[in-house]
């Protein structure tokens, strides 16, 4: 997630565009309806001059077509189930217009496949240094690297 993120990102600086950081359906949560990323990390209003979007309101706003990749223009109903071979024909979709350094006439771009190691590492760079976890999610984090990394000297 964060590396697709990291890749979002470098697009929405490049083109101009705000970044929504939508999470809802994520496998991290029992919850469908609810946006993963407030709930792992802290609120951010930009990153690297990028305005963001990532609150709790995700559910009550909507977004203007078209869409890029097309899949996403299909009628709602159309859309719950997404077979591998589209998940995959998206991603490659999206790896070219992110690589072709080129913007789309969609007005918004729904980067909803997986694009690790697609993006450079400035992008990896700033998002890893402007997202923070929540403290709930330090503290485990640090109990974790203390309870499998400290006995061998950290």
């Amino acid at each position: 997630c964060l590396w697709s993120l990291a890749a979002a990102w470098r697009f929405a600086q490049r083109t101009g565009r705000n970044l929504v950081i939508d999470w809802r359906g994520s496998c991290y949560l029992d919850q469908p309806f609810t946006n993963a990323f407030p709930v792992f990390f802290e609120p951010v209003q930009e990153i690297g001059g990028v305005r963001v979007i990532c609150d709790d309101q995700i559910n009550e706003r909507s977004f203007p077509g078209p869409f890029f990749p097309a899949w996403w223009n299909r009628p709602t109903f159309d859309c719950v189930y997404r077979p591998d071979e589209q998940i995959f024909r998206e991603r490659d979709e999206l790896d070219q217009l992110f690589q072709s350094e080129q913007d789309c006439d969609a007005n918004t771009v729904v980067c909803d496949a997986c694009l690790m190691w697609r993006c450079d590492e400035e992008a990896e760079r700033e998002i890893f240094q402007s997202i923070k976890p929540r403290s709930e999610v330090r503290t485990r984090i640090d109990a974790i690297f203390r309870e499998l990394f400290d006995p061998y000297g950290g």
